[in-house]
């Protein structure tokens, strides 16, 4: 049997123990093939963490973002690959960022590089949890506001009412988010002695054309 259908039946075959361990034996040069055995639910754990450390970073996103593998497996893999990421050239951080796990994209949240945010915020898997753990975060958020404000983030309700709340967010993105507060947000950012004139004049503007407008 050809390393093309030993890869089909690990993706498609409930195989046994036995039958994994013989592929394992038979097949242990061939990286697609280990690559499928890492990923296998019943493959054992301690011969899938020894083949995590021959895969490329790229194919362990895919073992992290495999609900099929077992758990354990996949949360070795994130710990493997985060342990190789600072390592990266940017162009290839930027290419495992928008296709990482929201797990991934989650113990990220230190990441500054404009471009590297960018990819986070614009993954299909980011949540709003994970955008959330940005605005929170201690240290400077400038470069994570420019990349937010290239976004539809700030639509979302909750991450504008953390953004309001937030005393370093810059006028731009306070008045990208006044339409997406409600009225108690308003009124509260409003009333904030350290918001900016020009923000209150837009709020005011704002709810005056709400109320004109029926």
């Amino acid at each position: 049997m050809g390393n093309l259908d030993v890869i089909r039946q690990l993706q498609r075959s409930a195989l046994s123990l036995e039958e994994l361990e013989e592929i394992h034996r038979r097949y242990k040069d061939d990286y697609r093939v280990l690559l499928g055995l890492a990923q296998h639910p019943r493959f054992p754990q301690g011969l899938a963490l020894g083949i995590l450390s021959k895969l490329f970073a790229v194919d362990l996103v895919r073992v992290i973002k495999n609900v099929r593998t077992n758990p354990f497996v996949r949360k070795k893999a994130e710990l493997e690959f985060l342990q190789r990421y600072r390592r990266l050239a940017l162009g290839e951080k930027i290419s495992l960022l928008k296709m990482a796990s929201n797990s991934l994209l989650l113990a990220l949240i230190d990441e500054d590089h404009p471009r590297l945010l960018q990819a986070i915020l614009q993954n299909p898997s980011c949540s709003e949890e994970v955008v959330l753990r940005f605005v929170n975060r201690s240290h400077d958020r400038s470069h994570f506001y420019q990349a937010l404000a290239e976004t539809a983030w700030f639509r979302s309700p909750t991450v504008a009412e953390a953004v309001a709340h937030d005393p370093e967010a810059p006028i731009r993105i306070l008045l990208e988010i006044i339409p997406h507060l409600g009225l108690a947000g308003l009124q509260k950012l409003f009333r904030n002695d350290s918001t900016h004139q020009a923000v209150r004049d837009h709020i005011r503007s704002y709810i005056e054309n709400r109320e004109a407008g029926g």
